[in-house]
């Protein structure tokens, strides 16, 4: 089967998706930017020769790119396209698999409402895309969530006959895990992801570091990510007044120092802001409309997670996560996991074993639609 697989930025959900349909029997191209082929280049290591890549040029523009892809899933007769990320062009983009009659597309959604709720607006370019989005919606017969509980409430909003898959954004490998120890003079804590405050609460974390001095609760944080320009550089500035913290003044932290820091980590915090607007106006809620990436560094680093009590994730990670209310509920458990290694080391095996669920073979046994039907072989 030959296969085509499109990346802008989520480089980490595409690794995922090249490792899933990665078989002998596969053929797979990967169509990509040059900032994500960077970090697939760490990624996938000594994997990259097995794949055949089309990276578009920096001055190359978005439209002929996707024409590009156009051309080459007709020469390279591609029988499954897979589109991983569209966050702009969704006229062309419909147009393009609209005109692909006899390859079996597929595309993830990432941000739900967004697709079908719209504010009325003035803007020329929010119109556009409104009606892109609608036409991309029309065009397309199956869909991919990267987060299981996300499945149905994407169904609820589809028409009839419409399908939804479910490849998660990141899969287990145990011989990548390092077994990291448990604390005894310092929690290290790591908040991974780009430092966005329509994603994160980050005000959490400069409560929780002003909570653990006052207490005498050793920590260290570390912001795992680059910034965004517009919603991130307060929270840089904000750093400064805190010893206890450390942050990448960039815009993207290379794979191998993220791997390295989550390696090194104990605990990882997720402040979500549950429900938030990432653009356009339309609230998306995490866990329900959209999913936060650090489900999946969860999963690939099998750590410990601490969320809000009110963020939605799939129900067999509960034992390995610390949920907290306000931020003051957390510093019983730190103070706890500084007293009793045996504590850490439960949470430790929790996040084991449901990092375990996302190996390749129990996500393909999970996706038979996907892996054991038109034409792609068993994989198990």
């Amino acid at each position: 089967m030959r296969i085509g697989i499109f990346e802008t930025d989520h480089f980490e959900v595409t690794c995922a998706t090249i490792r899933l349909f990665d078989h002998d029997q596969n053929n797979i191209t990967v169509f990509t930017y040059e900032k994500s082929y960077r970090q697939l280049q760490f990624l996938l290591q000594h994997d990259m020769h097995k794949y055949e890549w089309i990276v578009k040029p920096e001055q190359q523009s978005k439209r002929r790119f996707i024409n590009t892809i156009y051309n080459e899933t007709k020469q390279r007769k591609i029988d499954l396209l897979f589109l991983n990320t569209i966050t702009d062009n969704h006229l062309l983009y419909a147009w393009m698999i609209r005109r692909l009659k006899k390859v079996r597309v597929v595309v993830t959604l990432h941000d739900i409402n967004n697709f079908f709720q719209f504010q009325p607006t003035f803007s020329l370019r929010r119109l556009i895309r409104i009606i892109g989005r609608r036409q991309l919606i029309r065009a397309v017969d199956e869909f991919n969530v990267i987060a299981l509980t996300m499945v149905d409430h994407l169904k609820k909003k589809l028409p009839p006959g419409k399908q939804v898959h479910s490849l998660p954004g990141g899969l287990f490998d145990a011989s990548a895990i390092s077994n990291t120890p448990a604390p005894r003079h310092q929690v290290r804590i790591v908040v991974p992801g780009t430092v966005d405050e329509r994603r994160r609460n980050y005000d959490q974390v400069f409560e929780l570091l002003a909570l653990c001095e006052k207490k005498a609760i050793p920590v260290m944080m570390i912001l795992l990510g680059g910034y965004d320009a517009e919603h991130g550089k307060r929270i840089l500035e904000k750093c400064k007044a805190y010893k206890n913290i450390r942050y990448y003044d960039a815009a993207i932290v290379d794979q191998p120092e993220f791997d390295k820091e989550m390696n090194e980590a104990h605990l990882v915090f997720t402040p979500s802001v549950i429900n938030t607007i990432i653009l356009d106006g339309v609230t998306e809620t995490y866990g329900i409309s959209i999913s936060s990436g650090n489900l999946y560094d969860v999963v690939r680093h099998a750590k410990p997670w601490i969320i809000p009590q009110a963020l939605t994730i799939p129900a067999n990670m509960e034992n390995g996560c610390i949920r907290y209310a306000t931020v003051e509920d957390l510093l019983p458990h730190l103070q706890r996991l500084l007293r009793e290694p045996s504590y850490y080391l439960e949470l430790s095996n929790h996040a084991l074993n449901h990092a375990a669920r996302y190996t390749k073979e129990q996500v393909r046994l999970r996706n038979p639609s996907l892996f054991d039907h038109a034409g792609l072989h068993p994989l198990h």
